[in-house]
């Protein structure tokens, strides 16, 4: 997807939420041909939670114009997901298109943190995933049995010359997987505590299977 050079004036998908106006507690930013695309996110009460505060960390993209000379887009900002942990975050473009990749999770007692990964392939112009891949790491024992969930953490996102996307992270457990996973129980057990997970031709055919190296 060549989107450079013939982008048109997007679809204005402004939020009704807090979310805009509030100081994000984190954000991470990329930029191509005068547009520059923004991951952020802010902290808010968990509606969910009427007992005592409890932060929910709402997850947003969002675009702006640098230079309207070579920006033709209509800024936006689309609210991805939801976190009851601080996620990740990271984003990243180029000529062929925009990425933007989250952890998310919450805290499950007996468990400990469960956080999974979500990337977004993005339409630069209006911020609509075209594409949604997911990773997720789990405690699987060695006999094979019920096993738990454990924490997956995004480290970063990198679009490559040949048109791959690798994205690369840290995981507890000993197992990592796409989420939803495309193997059944029990997942291959790996060794290591980070990972490459390279998505080949990202932008091409539809393909949800990475290759992961542990290490």
């Amino acid at each position: 997807m060549r989107w450079f050079g013939t982008i048109a004036v997007g679809i204005v998908a402004l939020l009704g939420s807090s979310a805009q106006a509030q100081t994000p507690v984190s954000e991470q930013h990329a930029s191509f041909s005068g547009c520059d695309f923004a991951i952020k996110v802010v902290e808010v009460a968990d509606p969910d939670w009427p007992y005592y505060y409890r932060p929910l960390y709402k997850i947003s993209v969002q675009s702006a114009v640098l230079s309207p000379a070579t920006c033709g887009l209509t800024p936006a900002t689309v609210e991805l997901a939801t976190s009851k942990l601080l996620p990740d975050i990271a984003i990243t473009v180029n000529a062929d298109g925009l990425v933007a990749g989250y952890s998310f999770g919450e805290y499950i007692r007996a468990f400990g943190p469960w956080t999974r990964i979500r990337v977004h392939s993005l339409n630069p112009s209006s911020l609509v995933s075209l594409k949604t891949v997911g990773l997720m790491s789990n405690h699987v024992p060695p006999n094979g049995g019920a096993g738990m969930p454990a924490g997956t953490y995004l480290g970063g996102l990198s679009l490559l010359a040949t048109g791959d996307l690798q994205v690369t992270g840290a995981f507890g457990g000993n197992s990592l997987t796409e989420d939803p996973a495309t193997t059944p129980w029990p997942y291959p057990i790996v060794t290591g505590n980070n990972f490459v997970a390279t998505y080949s031709g990202f932008f091409g055919q539809w393909s949800l299977a990475p290759s992961i190296v542990t290490y």
